[in-house]
């Protein structure tokens, strides 16, 4: 497992990603982590440290060099993904399962398990809801259902923008292990509070992003970090859900489950580096 390093801090968020933009596209791992607009980190693979800092120096005295627009125009185009001949981009199914198999594999289950449901709604939801809790995995499927389009499609769109991060920069083991304790916690929280009668992939989805919010603050260097607009909008949606002012029925407690999990996963791992992978 790589180990980082921070080398520098600067007070320009978007210098910063240049910066590491350009080290990414010469095979070098940067990770520019960004606190306000006026101040980001970088950290660096610390076996690369020396030619990383030979290549900040010459940063610092040409910012405005055409060579590292270039390479943040090249990082920006979608290489990984063919385009169509309408232009629009195809999605690279094999390009996702060779960076995040796990990420990949829950993203299918749950597609899989809501065409079940479509074809037959009682033997699906009966199998997979926490109504016998004497059977153990039902602890832990009530986080493949989900009861309509709009549900499924959010929450995997969570799923894959922080499952494929978290897996990138922590390892697919880790991965597993922090969805399926966050996965068990939501449901109880859930469970106990409410009813069994619930579903969705939702609580894992706060527990990651509970997870980014904290390592962000407590340790950088993993470079799992989450924007402060969004931290604003998931604590509002899980707010607006108690006050059950929402034109959807939640799962409130699962979210605040999650949520918590995530934060203390963040904790236990604040010294945890990482693999030291730019983004």
């Amino acid at each position: 497992m790589a180990t980082v390093h921070k080398f520098a801090e600067l007070n320009s968020a978007k210098a910063a990603q240049l910066f590491a933009a350009y080290c990414v596209a010469q095979g070098l791992e940067v990770n520019a982590v960004v606190q306000q607009p006026t101040l980001a980190e970088l950290y660096g693979a610390t076996e690369q440290l020396a030619r990383i800092e030979q290549e900040f120096a010459r940063f610092l005295q040409q910012p405005a060099h055409p060579r590292y627009q270039a390479a943040a125009w090249q990082l920006s185009q979608p290489d990984t993904q063919k385009l169509q001949d309408d232009g629009l981009p195809v999605f690279n199914w094999r390009e996702l399962w060779r960076q995040a198999p796990l990420t990949s594999a829950l993203l299918l289950l749950c597609l899989l398990v809501y065409l079940w449901q479509q074809v037959d709604w009682r033997s699906s939801s009966g199998a997979l809801q926490l109504t016998e809790p004497a059977q153990l995995w039902r602890w832990f499927t009530p986080m493949l259902l989900h009861f309509s389009l709009t549900h499924l499609v959010f929450n995997l769109a969570w799923w894959l923008y922080l499952g494929r991060q978290f897996e990138q920069r922590l390892g697919l083991v880790m991965l597993l292990n922090v969805t399926l304790s966050v996965a068990l916690i939501s449901n109880a929280a859930q469970y106990f509070m409410v009813t069994p009668n619930f579903g969705g992939l939702s609580g894992v989805v706060y527990g990651l992003f509970g997870y980014f919010w904290i390592a962000g603050r407590l340790n950088p260097a993993q470079g799992l970090y989450i924007s402060p607009g969004l931290v604003g909008f998931m604590l509002l949606w899980l707010l607006l859900g108690f006050f059950d002012v929402l034109w959807v029925s939640m799962a409130n407690w699962a979210h605040l489950g999650g949520l918590l999990a995530g934060m203390g996963w963040a904790w236990l791992l604040r010294k945890h580096t990482g693999r030291g992978h730019a983004q």
